[in-house]
């Protein structure tokens, strides 16, 4: 071999190694990349984790206020102890060497325990005037840690994510910091068996079953003769609610269910002009446009006004009682009315033929709390957390300035469930 050759080879396996060298280490820098951004979206789902157990908390000590009977009282504060210990792991994931971070995770395990052991005593020890009090007391401290949590967030939200910034941020926490250090919050001591499991959640469409499966090519026929040519097949959508999905031209997304061929999703997005609409308008063009899509006898139980926008709810209604589980969401633009979203999967997975309600006690004899004011009454069927249903007067009315619904059995009058109307800080309300 001559010199020649020899020195060309050498560059050439010179060239190799550092082709080689570059996309190790550009394998590295990405895998390095990749595991930071992953790093990163875990802080992030923690930290939503904790804004949404805070309100969520917040909101069940507020209901306490509205709650007439011992096992809704029960209820309420099992929820509490139950947030707070999700909230609790959340900010494990949060705390690293952050002392405030840690004070806030000892004063959350603590305000759990408190209301666990308080929920403990119920029916047999009621709830005293005192532990009333310091319950509202932990409120309040809840309350600001919510608010520096959301003040976070906003100046994490001018640039970087939380992982990155997190040390410096997490000063926004130091207002309330020594309302979790003073130690000035006594606790008995506890004992429990720790929280409530979840039912189970049957997902059977019951409103498709029995149905035929409508081929796509039909179903397409369908969809020509309605929104012309101008849409594109996206695909099967698998699960309980099986479903062709299609984009149409205008940009929304269409989702029609395989069997029975069911308006399942419409989805539309666009920005929205001055309002030409009232409430009561946008809720006539929800319930006709379910009444085209095949969702007969809906009946708007719930109105709530965003940025132009109308978020309707929707329910089934049979002899002059509303079926809360058999609920479609619908969003109408209130500057000419057109539907911007329909979503029918509670209506899909509900509705069915049920037996008729028997004879149920006077509404007139429910316990309601302590000034409370009713503006209405009407006769409901309720979803539970175990899937099942229940038979219950919808009582709306106030207590001072916060507006409820509660809901009592109406065969025996036990206040069963509580539900508060929010202000979301942009002209729209929300139920909780």
């Amino acid at each position: 071999m001559n010199a020649k050759a020899y020195k060309t080879i050498t560059i050439c396996v010179a060239v190799l190694l550092v082709a080689a060298l570059a996309v190790t280490l550009g394998i590295f820098v990405y895998r390095e990349q990749k595991y930071s951004r992953e790093i990163g979206a875990l802080y992030d789902a923690a930290y939503y984790s904790c804004v949404d157990n805070l309100g969520d908390m917040d909101n069940k000590l507020a209901k306490l206020e509205a709650a007439s009977s011992d096992t809704m009282r029960k209820e309420l504060l099992n929820g509490v102890y139950t947030d707070a210990e999700v909230m609790a792991t959340s900010l494990a994931m949060l705390a690293g060497k952050n002392d405030e971070i840690e004070a806030a995770m000892k004063f959350i395990n603590q305000l759990g325990d408190y209301a666990c052991y308080l929920a403990a005593k119920l029916p047999a020890e009621a709830i005293t005037s005192e532990e009333k009090a310091k319950l509202d007391e932990l409120r309040d401290i809840a309350v600001k840690l919510e608010e520096a949590f959301l003040n976070a967030g906003e100046k994490v939200a001018e640039g970087g994510n939380l992982y990155a910034a997190l040390g410096a941020e997490v000063t926004a926490l130091g207002g309330v910091y020594d309302l979790f250090t003073e130690g000035n919050v006594e606790y008995p001591e506890m004992i429990y068996d720790g929280p409530f499991s979840d039912g189970l959640r049957d997902r059977e469409a019951k409103f498709l079953s029995g149905k035929p499966e409508i081929p796509r090519e039909t179903l397409e026929a369908g969809l020509a003769l309605k929104y012309g040519e101008g849409y594109e097949y996206e695909g099967t959508v698998e699960g309980s609610l099986k479903a062709y999905s299609y984009t149409l031209s205008n940009g929304a997304n269409v989702q029609i269910t395989v069997a029975g061929g069911m308006l399942a999703e419409y989805s539309r997005y666009r920005e929205t002009g001055a309002a030409t609409m009232d409430e009561e308008a946008a809720a006539s063009a929800a319930t006709k446009a379910l009444a085209e899509a095949g969702y007969d006898d809906m009946q708007a139980v719930w109105v709530s006004v965003n940025d132009g926008t109308a978020y309707i709810n929707c329910a089934y209604a049979e002899n002059e009682i509303i079926y809360y589980p058999d609920l479609i969401k619908v969003k109408v633009a209130l500057d000419d009315g057109e539907i911007l979203g329909i979503s029918a999967a509670n209506y899909l997975y509900n509705h069915t033929a049920r037996e008729p309600i028997g004879e149920v006690k006077a509404s007139e004899g429910a316990t309601l709390a302590e000034g409370f004011v009713t503006s209405s009454v009407r006769l409901t069927v309720i979803p539970t957390d175990w899937n099942t249903e229940l038979t219950a007067y919808e009582f709306a009315g106030s207590i001072g300035d916060n507006v409820y619904y509660v809901y009592y059995d109406a065969y025996t009058l036990e206040q069963i469930k509580v539900m508060r109307v929010i202000k979301d800080g942009n002209e729209g309300n929300l139920i909780v």
